[in-house]
């Protein structure tokens, strides 16, 4: 007992043992041990370090959300309209010059047929610019246009003086066409309004 009292006292006297005696290392963020493996392990480290600076950061990529389906059927459908307007003329003219056609109903059912001029080319332009740039209220905008033209052509099918078996081929197309587009731009608003744009 008096040894050990001895040696402790001597201890004490001393001071406290340096930490490169103990074994350690005060290189880096904190004290590694002095052995081979600690060595390694921190080697290994430092090289994971470096090679995570070095990796390039991905950028996201956006995502492309424009209706191809949509966009050619707008394609088709301004060739569709010239087609629809020149022969739709050429009817009425037909109907004025052969039929017994009253001059009122023929003023009113004639300017329908500028009123589809004034109204289809801007709402194409909208539903061409909405899908393009990806923008819902164009789109709206388009479909707010769409309404009328869909009456005109529910007119011209059922409700005008003479409905000729060409104006049944004729605003049955249309109205198909129109009808498509309606339903594809509705799917691609939504579609612009809640999908996520970035991948």
């Amino acid at each position: 007992n008096f040894r050990n009292f001895i040696s402790s006292w001597s201890c004490r006297m001393q001071g406290p043992v340096p930490m490169q005696q103990q074994g350690f290392s005060q290189d880096g963020p904190g004290y590694v041990p002095m052995g081979g493996g600690a060595q390694f392990r921190q080697r290994q480290l430092n090289e994971a370090d470096a090679a995570a600076k070095q990796m390039p950061v991905k950028k996201p990529v956006r995502r492309v959300l424009t209706s191809l389906t949509l966009q050619i059927l707008i394609f088709f459908s301004i060739w569709w309209n010239c087609f629809y307007y020149v022969l739709n003329i050429l009817v009425f003219v037909y109907k004025g010059l052969v039929l017994p056609y009253p001059q009122q109903n023929f003023d009113m059912e004639f300017s329908f047929a500028w009123l589809y001029i004034i109204l289809e080319i801007p709402r194409l332009f909208l539903v061409t610019k909405g899908n393009k740039a990806e923008q819902v209220v164009p789109i709206v905008f388009s479909l707010i246009l769409a309404l009328p033209l869909l009456a005109m052509y529910a007119y011209f099918i059922d409700f005008q003086t003479y409905v000729l078996k060409i104006d049944l081929i004729l605003n049955g197309i249309a109205l198909g066409f129109i009808g498509l587009q309606v339903l594809l731009s509705i799917f691609a608003a939504y579609r612009f309004a809640t999908a996520t744009r970035f991948v």
